[in-house]
C-alpha cells in the first residue's frame, strides 16, 4: 500500500470556488481501480489549506491516476487558481496499524 499525504496553500476564497471540482474529482478517483481512498479536507487552523490524504494499492494504480482525463481536468482548474504553495509525498509502507478506531 502507498500512503499519499500532502497539502496545498490557496488564496482565500479558492477552496470555496473549487468545491465542485474537487468534488467531482475525490468521485472520480474514488472509483479508480486501485485507489483504496482519496480525499480532501481543510486545516482547522487555516482554512485556506486543503489537506490532501490518499491510500494507493500500488505505483501502478498512481500512475494510472495521473494520467486519467479526471487529473488532467483537475489540474487545468487548478491552473486557474491562485495557489501559493504545495507539497505532496507519497510513503511506501508494508505495514499497518491502528492509532485510534477500528
Amino acid at each position: 500500500m502507498i500512503i499519499v499525504m500532502g497539502h496545498a496553500k490557496l488564496g482565500a476564497g479558492e477552496i470555496d470556488r473549487l468545491a465542485a471540482e474537487m468534488a467531482t474529482q475525490i468521485a472520480a478517483t474514488r472509483a479508480e481501480d486501485g485507489c483504496l481512498h482519496y480525499g480532501f479536507s481543510r486545516d482547522v487552523l487555516d482554512p485556506d489549506t486543503l489537506i490532501i490524504s490518499e491510500r494507493w494499492r500500488d505505483n501502478e494504480a498512481i500512475a494510472t491516476h495521473f494520467a486519467s482525463p479526471h487529473m488532467a481536468a483537475f489540474n487545468a482548474v487548478l491552473g486557474s487558481a491562485k495557489v501559493f504553495e504545495v507539497s505532496v509525498k507519497a510513503y511506501e509502507n508494508g505495514e499497518e496499524r491502528t492509532l485510534m478506531g477500528g
